[in-house]
This record gives structure tokens, sequence and C-alpha cells, in this order.
């Protein structure tokens, strides 16, 4: 952030102009300890990125699963339904907190495996759970406020649903 410095004219006159010092009117403005960084908003953004992504596949999985797995069914369709609440909740604080990173959501990510996903199973959707509460515990701990509030509660959600709908 940027930290503006007004002065008068006074005092401009009895200090002499200074290097980096704009002259606005009657008024000074002097610009100091600028940073080029990115905002703690957009930084905030970038770390819910993620969690997006991992909301939508374990959505995917669960909603592949419910008609493979007729006894789970119901509990396969709360986490989908959950999964995709989470998804879009994030969704709308990425775009609270940055347009532009809430423009990268949907941007295809490159694949770190070679081989086709072999289809979902109960296993492998209770440790992608396991792995998605985690990264949204580890997410929420670096944050504060409301995204941390957020996070946390995504956290906690899945896994429930993983020790709880999926038992």
């Amino acid at each position: 952030m940027c930290r503006v410095t007004t002065l008068d004219r006074r005092t401009v006159l009895r200090g002499g102009l200074v290097a980096g010092v704009a002259v606005a009117g009657l008024g000074v403005v002097g610009v100091s300890g600028c940073s080029t960084g990115p905002s703690e908003e957009t930084v905030t953004a970038e770390r819910l990125v993620p969690l997006v992504r991992s909301a939508l596949a374990d959505e995917k999985s669960a909603r592949s699963l419910a008609t493979a797995e007729p006894g789970y069914t119901a509990a396969l369709t709360v986490v989908a339904d959950q999964r995709a609440e989470h998804g879009r909740a994030l969704r709308e604080e990425i775009i609270r907190l940055d347009q532009e990173v809430a423009a990268t959501v949907d941007e295809p990510q490159p694949s770190t495996s070679p081989a086709p996903a072999a289809p979902p199973t109960l296993v492998s959707l209770r440790a992608e759970l396991e792995r998605s509460s985690g990264e949204a515990r580890d997410v929420a701990i670096s944050l504060s406020g409301y995204p941390a509030g957020l996070v946390g509660s995504v956290a906690a959600a899945v896994i429930s649903m993983r020790e709880v709908q999926l038992a």
C-alpha cells in the first residue's frame, strides 16, 4: 500500500521542495513507501483458487459415484451438493477480493500425471475429501477475518462429510 502525505504550502515553503513531492493547487502531496507487490486481497484470493478447484473436483467425483454406489446415493448427493456450495461461496469471495484472480479460477491446470485418471471409488473420494479438508485447514490458518472463517467452515464441513456421510 502507498502512504500519501499531505503538506500545506507553509510547510513546503519553510522546508523547501523535497524530491518526489508533487504540487497540486495549494497543497503538496508526496507518496512514499509504495509497494509494487500484490495487495493483501490479491494474495488471499490466490490462496482460495485451489480450494474452489478441489471443491469442484470433489463434487464431480461424488456425482459420478452416486449412480455407481446405490447404497451411498443419498450420502454422495449430499456431499456433491455441499461441495458445489463450497465452490460457489469460495468463488464469490474471490470475486469480492480480486476480479482478475477470479477470472483464473476456470483456467485449465496442467496435468501432473500422464496417465488418465481412474474412475472414482468410495475409497478414493474419502482420500480426496481428506486432502481437501487438510488443504482448507492449512489455508484457513494462514488467513484472517471473513476469509479465514469461510475456509475454516469449509474444512470442518469436508471432514464431517468424510467421517459422517461416507462412514
